[in-house]
């Protein structure tokens, strides 16, 4: 015990970043804990026992990820010191004595990482609890939820107290199978000679390169394999061409690439590369498994970040088509009209400024072969309530002057500035979604049937931003104010929707709710605001635990490549000295050092960036419906997440590039 605690405070330094490595991690996985058995935010949010199944499920990934990371970080730390535990053999200290000086050193990390890890994990929890009621906006007591929840701590000292039990069976194998000859010299144990297999490299680059071709057929519509095929079959095929390139990629065509840039005269004979080629050669066989790993688990981390990101923003994006107005419902009743606006300003003092707009939508029939899907799509597409109800064929047709006013009040008059004036035989289609195979509906026209008359439109354009949301209407032909008054002098309309927009009723879902009362819960009354409210209540506790395993990757990985850059750059101390003794410089030194740790980190970061890119492209056009065409706008949270991983990977190369310098240069 005595040893155990010298130890730790003479190489304080060294155990600095690991204690603090370990401390976030039981910070992550206690306010995890923390949240999973917060019985009073799990009755608010939680809906048929959704979110208490996932905290069990993700509970599992969390104690395997944590257990998993322990003991690689263990491992890297044992590593380092077996020529010391060689030396106490030697002295004549048992295996069983030397096996309690590392088990009382894990414990007291861990005891030190366990009491820091509990009080940021409350402060954590505390905030977390304080972001989701001010998000959902909701009524808790937060004097009911105590800061250091018992059984949480209870639960994670269980757990950590495991977690050392595992480190000292770990630590005892080592021990027993290892000889004293081998503990003294495990340091320098010479790498496997590397022979290169010029077939397993192409091998590899080929397989990566089909893998990442099979995603971009997705692009090819009706006509990809994915569909043609069958979705699961083809990400089965794509993710194993992936998985198993990108290990013949590592193993075998990096080493590869690098022997035949050896052969680069003016290149490789500098005072950096003649030093960092062969030493990535030399050390890729025994670091070609971390690399492996380092590279799926930020291909992981990146995926799961950047779908997470854009999951949660695409919908709320897409909500200015799927309900463009803050308020809107269809009018089934004559006096419904004037009792809303009765709530309204009973609702909101001031409501000067709000815009009423009714809508009197008339459906047209039109004689063309080839008509638009919208045209006949089967069903009313909105709240679950009104799915079954049946929709009949036709255009919406609403007038020119109305659209432009409903975008007006909607607040897009930038989108106001790019509608082209339209003729009497002209019109404007507004698109459900942009077509898959490309070809647009401009040019086309569509005979529309009125009064017994066969009517000729052409398509003069073609949008994306619908003024009525799709509960209330599909296929909306946007037509001149004329040929709207023409066939509003011979028909009824089929629908009255009412338009509501203006600051003063933005956020309000107690107006919402009043309203939505007010109409028998209508499935055609949709809100701006109280959609996005929806969507926040429904996803947020989702991706917050997904959010826990995510942080734990980066952490892992970045600590992982830390200790593993750190670790080779120790063992190779001696080469350092020698070639500081033949004259290298210390900024001769530092290039090199950063160079090769540079190296380590792309290789795991690139890899596992490209993965993520073809991943989400997969994901978005497969399995997300395409309500905002190609807009670049949409994938910025994808961007956000990978400019994060790229701040958090550079902060960690930093760090190691400042530790593996102190460590080679003195001065």
């Amino acid at each position: 015990m005595s040893i155990a605690i010298k130890n730790l405070k003479k190489s304080f330094s060294f155990y600095a970043l690991y204690l603090l490595s370990v401390s976030l991690v039981i910070t992550v996985f206690f306010a995890f804990t923390s949240f999973s058995m917060n019985e009073v935010m799990l009755e608010k949010i939680s809906e048929n026992g959704r979110v208490e199944t996932m905290c069990s499920a993700i509970s599992v990934f969390l104690m395997v990820f944590v257990v998993f990371y322990m003991a690689y970080s263990n491992k890297f730390f044992l590593r380092r010191r077996t020529k010391e535990l060689g030396i106490y053999a030697l002295l004549g200290y048992r295996r069983t004595t030397i096996l309690s000086m590392l088990t009382y050193e894990n414990i007291l990390i861990c005891c030190g990482a366990f009491l820091v890890g509990v009080l940021l994990g409350a402060l954590l929890h505390k905030g977390i609890v304080i972001g989701i009621t001010v998000l959902l906006n909701l009524s808790i007591d937060s004097r009911a939820i105590p800061f250091f929840n018992l059984q949480a701590i209870s639960k994670t000292a269980i757990f950590i107290s495991i977690v050392v039990a595992v480190l000292g069976c770990s630590n005892g194998k080592f021990l027993l199978k290892t000889s004293l000859i081998d503990l003294v010299r495990f340091e320098k144990k010479a790498e496997p000679v590397m022979k290169f297999h010029p077939i397993p490299a192409m091998l590899g680059l080929i397989m990566i390169i089909s893998g990442y071709g099979l995603a971009l057929d997705i692009f090819r519509g009706n006509a990809s394999l994915w569909l043609t095929v069958g979705f699961y079959p083809i990400g089965l095929l794509t993710m194993l061409l992936v998985v198993v390139g990108t290990v013949l990629l590592i193993t075998f065509f990096l080493p590869y690439a690098m022997q035949k840039r050896k052969q680069n005269k003016r290149s490789f004979y500098n005072p950096v590369s003649i030093i960092s080629v062969p030493n990535f050669i030399y050390r890729i066989r025994s670091n070609a498994k971390t690399l492996i790993m380092l590279t799926l688990l930020s291909a992981a981390t990146l995926t799961v970040s950047s779908v997470m990101a854009l999951t949660v923003y695409y919908p709320i994006a897409a909500v200015d088509r799927i309900a463009p107005s803050e308020f809107e419902f269809k009018i089934e009743m004559a006096d419904q009209v004037d009792t809303v606006k009765r709530i309204i300003n009973q609702t909101v003092p001031e409501s000067e400024g709000l815009s009423f707009i009714q809508t009197d939508i008339y459906k047209v029939t039109s004689t063309a072969n080839n008509l638009p899907a919208e045209y006949c799509l089967g069903t009313a597409k909105g709240d679950a309530d009104n799915e079954t109800i049946l929709r009949e064929s036709g255009f919406e047709c609403i007038s020119y002057s109305t659209y432009i006013s409903l975008l007006e009040a909607q607040g897009k008059k930038n989108v106001v500035l790019d509608i082209p004036e339209l003729a009497d035989s002209e019109c404007i289609l507004t698109k459900y979604q942009p077509n898959s195979n490309g070809n647009s509906e401009v040019g086309n026209i569509y005979p529309l049937e009125i009064n017994n008359d066969i009517v000729p439109v052409t398509v003069k354009a073609t949008t994306l931003d619908n003024p009525i949301s799709f509960a209330n209407s599909i296929a909306t032909l946007i037509v001149s104010d004329s040929l709207y008054h023409q066939i509003a002098a011979y028909a009824e309309p089929t629908t009255s929707v009412m338009s509501i927009n203006g600051k003063a009723i933005e956020d309000n879902e107690e107006l919402y709710t009043a309203i939505s009362k007010t109409l028998n819960h209508s499935p055609y009354l949709q809100g701006h605001s109280h959609r996005i409210h929806e969507l926040f209540w429904i996803n947020s506790s989702t991706f917050l635990l997904i959010g826990f395993l995510v942080v734990l990757f980066f952490i892992a990985s970045g600590s992982i490549l830390y200790f593993n850059n750190v670790s080779a750059i120790s063992d190779a101390k001696a080469d350092y000295e020698m070639l500081i003794k033949m004259g290298y410089t210390d900024k001769q030194i530092k290039k090199i050092i950063r160079k090769q740790t540079f190296t380590f980190y792309t290789i795991p970061f690139v890899l596992g960036l490209l993965d993520c890119v073809f991943a989400t492209v997969v994901y978005k056009i497969a399995l997300m419906q395409n309500l905002l065409g190609n807009a670049l706008a949409q994938y910025l949270p994808v961007i956000l997440a990978i400019v994060l991983t790229v701040i958090i990977y550079l902060v960690y190369y930093f760090l190691t590039v400042f530790t593996c310098n102190k460590i080679i240069v003195k001065k």
